[in-house]
Formats: structure tokens, C-alpha cells, sequence
């Protein structure tokens, strides 16, 4: 049985391995990782999939910097109960959640589009910052797809 929780310790680097599943640029992760609220879902008191969202400069707006799941347990439901399990604890602070994915992520995409986001937006050459080249389905990331769902 799968347990979701938001995490409330202050170790956060212990999910390292989980956050890099999400984000390939750990320079990148420790930007975020101790900002906003990590949720997890655990297995047998093993983290299994991990979720972080940042409140955005607009206090309404919640930013999902990062959702992962191991994958060990993909494709078992775990990503979009978490999403389910991030939006009820986002109820009370934000109006709507944003997400940004790559460009070529189609996976990605078609996962946030089935969990009732919708497009707003593109961040150019976003991926133009990143230390290393990011490759998605034979493609070099370039550009941050937007998606926003209203809580």
C-alpha cells in the first residue's frame, strides 16, 4: 500500500536520487529543493515517489517543480495520485498549480494533459541554462512547456 505524506523533516537531499529522476541538473534541484513543500509517497517506508511545489512571485500561482516517480514503480497510478494527493493539500494556499516540462517530453506532456492541465505558455530557450544537453526522445530539450490545472 502506498502512503502520501508531505514531509515535514528538514533532510531533503536524502530523495536526491528520486528529484534527479524529475530534473537531471542537480545544480538545478538544490536551487529548489529546500523551498516550498515536498510531498512523498513511500511504500514499505521506502520513498517511492516525490513532488515539490513553490509558491510563484503571484501568491495564488503554486509551481510543481518537480515530480517523480522511481522507476521501479511506474506505470502503477503512483504519479497522478500524488498529483490528486499535491492538489487536495494545495487547496487552502493556491488557486492554480503550474508545471513546465520539456519540450519533447511527449510522455511528460500526454501525463499532465491526462491529470487535467492545460497549455499557458512557453519558456523560450529555457534549457539553454542547463550545464549539459538534455536529450528527450532523440531531441535536445530547448524550450519549457507550461501547463496549469486550477485547485
Amino acid at each position: 500500500m502506498i502512503k502520501y505524506s508531505k514531509y515535514t523533516g528538514n533532510k531533503r537531499d536524502q530523495y536526491m536520487r528520486l528529484f534527479l529522476i524529475g530534473d537531471e541538473d542537480e545544480s538545478k534541484v538544490r536551487e529548489y529543493i529546500n523551498q516550498g513543500c515536498l510531498f512523498l509517497a513511500e511504500q514499505s517506508n521506502t520513498a517511492v515517489a516525490v513532488a515539490i511545489v513553490v509558491p510563484t512571485s503571484d501568491g495564488n500561482v503554486g509551481e510543481l517543480k518537480n515530480i517523480a516517480v522511481d522507476a521501479k514503480a511506474q506505470g502503477q497510478g503512483i504519479g497522478s495520485k500524488m498529483i490528486a494527493y499535491v492538489f487536495e493539500q494545495a487547496r487552502d494556499r493556491y488557486k492554480t498549480i503550474l508545471v513546465g516540462t520539456g519540450d519533447a517530453d511527449v510522455q511528460n506532456i500526454l501525463f499532465y494533459l491526462k491529470n487535467g492541465f492545460r497549455f499557458s505558455g512557453i519558456k523560450k530557450d529555457f534549457f539553454d541554462e542547463y550545464k549539459e544537453q538534455i536529450i528527450s526522445n532523440g531531441v535536445v530539450l530547448k524550450d519549457m512547456v507550461l501547463l496549469t490545472k486550477k485547485v
